[in-house]
């Protein structure tokens, strides 16, 4: 067998010997033309042509991704671009790299490999960004399809990692080491052998180094490695790849650790002089980040210090400009002392690096969003409560920072609200996001987050006060002279939240509670409530699939229904659906009309109805409790008057009980007077439960 491929390769224009070679390696292989074709990415008509030989000069592309599925390395000697190193023009001792900072590139030696088709492209980036860590079927279909899932996307997503994997196992190292896919219960994990195969990892491992070197008061070998670090970076993270990607969490916190690294560089070289290494390394930034103001100060003062003063200037109007149509101010402190500088150049003769002396810390503009979701539904309270915290909408606090304080029954979705209108809000609070949880709500857990904030702030860790007040004194003070937008999931009560409420107006506190936090001076509060039917039916659509829900229109309004319109619910439910191709939803509508084992039907992976709504139960007392049991098994909805004759008690006790239950978020209370408090369908089911 080897001397006959010997020869098919030594007649390199004999294109019929190409198609020889193809079906030879498919009949070793055992698979047909149709497999191949659909492996690799080209029609079947294609690969009959090639076949046949009637195909001059197949690309090299589709050669490629021949090779890779047929496990046939003599494929690349038809390919242009060979040399005398080896056949596909890269030696043994070359091992594969896969570079995600910037546009995505496969490369072996001076050789870009073919990643694949644009749907195979878009995996391997997921998975590179997530290299070491199992990426689950739904995140892969949220990637690959977001809302628009074809009813192949089981067999689709089968052929891509198949292809990816033959990829990678047919660049093995020089030493056999190589990057391996791994098939894992929920999904699949990339696995690199060395840091040095994934761009990615190199930068990471460079950042760390430069902490290092920071701690060790080394400034040289901490400009070295974030030079290093930074020339890593030829573009966006996969840059021209979808939204779904290029928003990914691994990706945003990859961004903001160049920028990071860039200012930190800028500030270390700007007052030696080295004016060229801010504008190439801050330049690029630059256009990716058109508001930020810390990086147009540096790159401005590099220009100004280089010689393009003029272009300095053009620079900082256009930055103002643009702060100014998006949030109506315009250039901040920063930005206008580095502007002040360069024109005073010339009167005064001062350097114009000296504006930035030594760096006095991490940047001090932190950006921590919360996380949200893809699969967002719209509700009308979002507009509300960005018109409250940015100062345009009605009932707004003169005076004091804004507040705005969302609350809801567990499993409403507060959390997901919150981060919508915190990624929504970021235009108008230019000084950064702040973002925390506080489940318990002591004093120590609110001293530490404070300690957080002010480290992220700028605040050097042995300049943050030891105590509690002090703390929430620099920080009021602090936040007083800025515009940063604090959120706070999980409020326990008034008294964790209010150290936390920032100083003078320009700043805002965004926050969630299970209950209202009625006793917070200054607060709005907003009832998150639970989805309409059509809310929920565009959720379940948006996870199940728009032609299901389409087809079986009366099964999913069964659904959302069974699910009460709680948003974890359906959200549950969807999930479900999409991991079960195969189950009708009248099927899973059926399996929810059981009460019994709703709640038992309402758990994917680490999301569980049941363990929710028994998170956000309130501890109550005796009497509340008992009263919670027996209006649970009596009825779903009941007046005063019928709770009072449930409960044994006279009218104005059983309607205390009644506005107890409303407060604690496990009933919902009546639309006007004299109607019917009911249960959230799901939170009777659970509350029926033994505790």
């Amino acid at each position: 067998m080897l001397g006959s491929q010997m020869k098919l390769v030594a007649n390199r224009d004999g294109h019929r010997d190409i198609g020889t070679l193809i079906r030879g390696a498919r009949a070793r292989t055992g698979v047909s033309q149709r497999v191949v074709a659909e492996r690799s990415g080209i029609s079947l008509r294609t690969l009959r042509e090639i076949e046949q030989g009637r195909v001059r000069s197949p690309r090299a592309s589709s050669l490629q991704r021949l090779a890779e599925v047929l496990s046939e390395p003599e494929l690349f000697t038809y390919m242009p671009g060979t040399s005398s190193q080896g056949e596909a023009g890269y030696t043994d001792d070359d091992p594969l790299v896969l570079r995600v900072l910037g546009r995505l590139a496969v490369s072996r030696g001076p050789v870009e490999l073919t990643a694949g088709t644009p749907k195979q492209q878009s995996l391997l980036g997921l998975l590179a960004l997530r290299v070491h860590q199992v990426v689950d079927r739904d995140e892969i279909i949220d990637v690959l399809w977001g809302d628009d899932i074809p009813d192949s996307f089981g067999q689709l997503i089968h052929t891509y990692v198949y292809r990816i994997r033959q990829l990678l196992e047919m660049h093995a190292g020089p030493d056999g080491a190589q990057p391996l896919l791994v098939r894992r219960a929920t999904g699949y994990e990339l696995q690199m052998p060395d840091d040095e195969r994934l761009d990615l990892l190199r930068f990471r491992r460079l950042v760390r180094e430069t902490g290092r070197a920071r701690a060790a008061h080394d400034p040289e070998a901490e400009v070295r490695l974030l030079d290093t670090a930074l020339s890593l970076w030829w573009g966006p993270v996969l840059e021209g790849m979808g939204e779904s990607l290029r928003d990914h969490p691994v990706a945003v916190e990859s961004a903001q650790q160049r920028v990071a690294s860039a200012l930190r560089l800028a500030d270390l070289v700007l007052p030696r002089g080295q004016y060229e290494s801010v504008i190439d390394h801050l330049g690029p930034i630059a256009r990716g980040h058109p508001l930020h103001e810390g990086v147009h100060a540096r790159l401005g003062t590099a220009l100004a210090g280089s010689g393009q003063r003029a272009a300095a200037l053009e620079m900082f109007a256009a930055i103002d400009r643009r702060l100014r149509h998006v949030s109506g101010i315009g250039a901040g402190e920063e930005l206008r002392t580095a502007q002040l500088a360069i024109l005073r150049t010339d009167e005064e003769r001062v350097p114009v690096r000296a504006v930035f002396r030594a760096p006095a810390g991490e940047p001090v503009r932190p950006f921590q969003l919360p996380s949200g979701i893809r699969d967002y539904v719209d509700r009308p309270e979002q507009q509300r409560i960005l018109h409250h915290l940015t100062g345009r909408g009605p009932q707004v606090s003169f005076g004091a920072a804004p507040i705005a304080a969302l609350y809801g029954p567990a499993g409403v979705g507060k959390s997901i609200l919150t981060a919508r209108v915190a990624t929504a809000s970021r235009p108008a609070f230019r000084d950064g996001i702040l973002h925390g949880e506080l489940r318990t709500g002591s004093p120590d857990e609110v001293r530490a987050l404070l300690g957080r904030f002010l480290r992220a702030l700028g605040v050097p860790a042995e300049s943050v006060p030891d105590g509690l007040p002090g703390r929430s004194a620099l920080y009021r003070g602090l936040l007083a002279k800025r515009q940063v937008l604090v959120v706070i999931d999980d409020a326990a009560d008034e008294q964790a939240v209010r150290p936390l409420v920032p100083g003078g107006v320009t700043s805002a506190l965004l926050l969630n509670s299970r209950v209202p936090l009625s006793g917070l001076e200054g607060a709005r509060h907003f009832r998150v409530s639970p989805f309409g039917d059509d809310q929920a039916l565009t959720l379940l659509a948006h996870l199940a699939g728009q032609a299901r829900v389409r087809g079986e229109r009366d099964a999913a309004a069964r659904i959302v229904r069974l699910c009460g319109g709680l948003p974890l619910a359906v959200r549950v439910a969807g999930m479900r659906l999409a991991a079960r191709p195969h189950w009708t939803l009248s099927r899973l509508a059926d399996r929810l009309e059981d009460e019994v084992h709703r709640l038992d039907e309402l758990a994917m992976g680490d999301l569980d109805v049941r363990d929710r709504l028994g998170r956000g139960r309130p501890v109550l007392e005796p009497v509340v409790r008992e009263a919670l049991r027996r209006l649970a098994d009596a009825a779903g909805a009941f007046t005063i008057a019928s709770a009072a004759e449930v409960l044994g008690r006279p009218a104005r006790e059983a309607e205390d009980v009644l506005e107890a239950l409303v407060d604690q978020q496990l009933l919902e209370g009546p639309a006007r007077s004299g109607g019917e408090y009911a249960f959230l369908p799901l939170t009777r089911i659970h509350a029926r439960e033994p505790v």
